[in-house]
């Protein structure tokens, strides 16, 4: 008897020491030691931060495309997260620490909960990559954890990438083509199909998540031909390549400006790469402040490019002509936005007076920054035109409370939601795979426009949705029980389309040309609706902003 409790203690003892010794994962780079976490619903996981996928790009490397990671000896300690790529960030930008995090940071993190016991049931898990957001200017991978997406059966990956000039910047040219904080993101991508069965999950069952930047940078992995076949489906939570944001304008420029604020040649392009190599990282991303005119506006004046033909190439050709052109990948899509989406920035502008008084007071001026089209229209006068009719269209007065509630539905539609639903549209008339759209109407007990400067009054905010599912510590979706079951809705629909790449939902092929959609309402309440256009579709387009433009439109410009 005594004999038996013995072994039964000893085996308990060696099962505990499975559970509880950090987890490690053998790669071809090397031994990875992790730690244990434990998710919002008490499952106990594994967690790897900083896991290196490129070679840091520092020193000559910098405004290089990346290269992968090499090996190391020895373990290596993955229990502490990178730091974020340097940044010029909104969140810190009056203070003294508006610049900060480091060069060296193309890093990543894996959460799996397939490590815990060896003897479970070992079938690869479905793998969901999170390109976080942040303007392609700022925050990092670690700003959300998998908390709450860890109670399911799913591997996490989230990753850094380089942003601002340091990511964005291009000289028009082959010397700096641009989009190296993309072409950053497709090595993690790679780094995932080679090493995440190390980790319990399926290589070929991937999809591509992110939110904001991250979301269109989602879209824009689809555009691409770098990516092909290194994910299965897509998820793109407000933010499309559509979106005016996302695609720079007047690249050559701003390269020149940044090269004659840092005391550097502007005339060659080698030589003007040379000397910003030689210059302090955090005074190139300091130049960032010289360019947002107004408060944190334009959105992100560093973005995506069409690049000179090349094999390396992440994007050859302007959004909208890869997409008609039938050139981009075939894959599931599911795309997504919340019902005020313009709360960023717009939250800013409607929580302080003084914003709203200078907004009103410098319209004509101010407006062509806020809603990006300042270097889409070169004519003074047609800007001021413009901006007369956006202000005549959506009844705007911002001295009352329904004027600055129509501010925001403009900032909404213009920035966010007309851009996500035409690329709905062409994405469901140009390919065979299913898409997918969801409005996010729910107001929980906490909404982001707190951190954005306005107050809960204002409504859905950008951001609100994807509090649901990866937790982060800005705002808090688990306090109320209508909250956790709004939570695990959305977390059921990121696992059932991560599994199946299909929705039990509306397809937006099956309605054009209108455009169909699910509105998230509340627990329980998902609403199928249709609707003749999104955001104001077709007054944007009779604006002519000249950009984002097909092969035809450019021509006829040109002449």
């Amino acid at each position: 008897m005594l004999s038996s409790i013995f072994c039964t203690a000893i085996l308990c003892h060696f099962a505990v020491l499975e559970v509880f010794a950090q987890p490690e994962v053998i790669l071809e780079q090397g031994i990875l030691k992790g730690f244990w976490a434990t998710s919002v619903g008490g499952r106990t996981y594994s967690t790897f931060l900083g896991v290196p996928y490129a070679e840091p790009p520092i020193g000559d490397r910098r405004f290089k495309e990346p290269s992968p990671a090499s090996g190391w000896k020895g373990t290596y300690n993955a229990t502490r997260a990178a730091p974020p790529c340097l940044q010029y960030s909104h969140m810190t930008m009056n203070t003294p620490f508006a610049v900060h995090g480091s060069e060296d940071c193309l890093y990543l993190n894996v959460y799996t909960p397939r490590l815990v016991s060896k003897t479970e049931d070992q079938r690869p898990l479905d793998v969901i990559v999170f390109i976080h957001g942040g303007a392609f200017m700022f925050l990092s991978s670690t700003f959300f954890d998998a908390s709450i997406l860890m109670d399911r059966d799913v591997i996490l990956v989230s990753m850094n990438y380089r942003l601002g000039p340091l990511g964005f910047l291009s000289t028009g040219d082959d010397v700096v083509p641009g989009n190296n904080g993309m072409k950053d993101q497709v090595e993690a991508l790679r780094w995932v199909r080679k090493n995440i069965a190390a980790f319990g999950g399926n290589p070929r069952s991937v999809t591509i998540s992110g939110f904001s930047a991250g979301g269109a940078s989602v879209d824009y992995h689809v555009l691409s031909p770098l990516s092909k076949g290194l994910f299965q489906a897509a998820i793109c939570m407000s933010g499309v390549s559509l979106n005016p944001w996302t695609f720079a304008e007047n690249v050559r420029e701003k390269a020149n400006f940044i090269a004659s604020q840092l005391g550097c040649p502007n005339h060659d392009s080698r030589a003007m790469i040379e000397c910003l190599r030689n210059r302090p990282g955090d005074h190139i991303v300091g130049t960032t402040e010289h360019l947002l005119p107004w408060l944190y506006n334009p959105f992100s004046p560093y973005a995506l490019v069409a690049e000179p033909p090349s094999p390396n190439a992440f994007l050859p050709a302007t959004p909208i002509n890869i997409l008609k052109e039938r050139k981009a990948s075939d894959v599931p899509l599911l795309l997504t936005f919340t019902k005020e989406e313009g709360l960023y920035p717009g939250a800013e502008i409607a929580g302080k007076p003084e914003n709203l008084n200078e907004l009103k007071n410098r319209w004509n001026e101010l407006l062509p920054h806020l809603l990006d089209y300042n270097h889409t229209v070169p004519c003074e006068k047609r800007k001021a035109e413009i901006s007369q009719k956006i202000k005549e269209y959506y009844n705007i007065d911002l001295d009352t409370k329904e004027g600055v509630a129509n501010l925001i539905k403009a900032m909404s539609d213009r920035i966010f939601i007309q851009g996500i639903g035409k690329a709905a549209k062409l994405h469901g008339k140009y390919y065979q795979s299913p898409v997918y759209l969801y409005r996010f109407s729910y107001m929980g007990k906490y909404t982001c426009s707190g951190l954005f400067g306005g107050g809960k009054e204002l409504g859905v905010s950008h951001a609100d949705d994807i509090m649901y599912i990866l937790r982060s510590e800005a705002v808090n979706t688990q306090e109320t029980e209508a909250d956790r079951q709004v939570s695990k809705e959305l977390v059921n629909l990121w696992v059932s389309f991560a599994a199946n790449k299909k929705l039990n939902a509306q397809v937006v092929r099956d309605s054009l040309p209108k455009i169909a959609y699910t509105d998230i309402q509340g627990p329980n309440k998902m609403v199928p609706t249709i609707e003749e256009q999104l955001g104001e579709e077709q007054f944007w387009d009779s604006l002519k902003l000249m950009e984002n433009l097909e092969k035809s439109e450019a021509s006829r410009d040109e002449l």
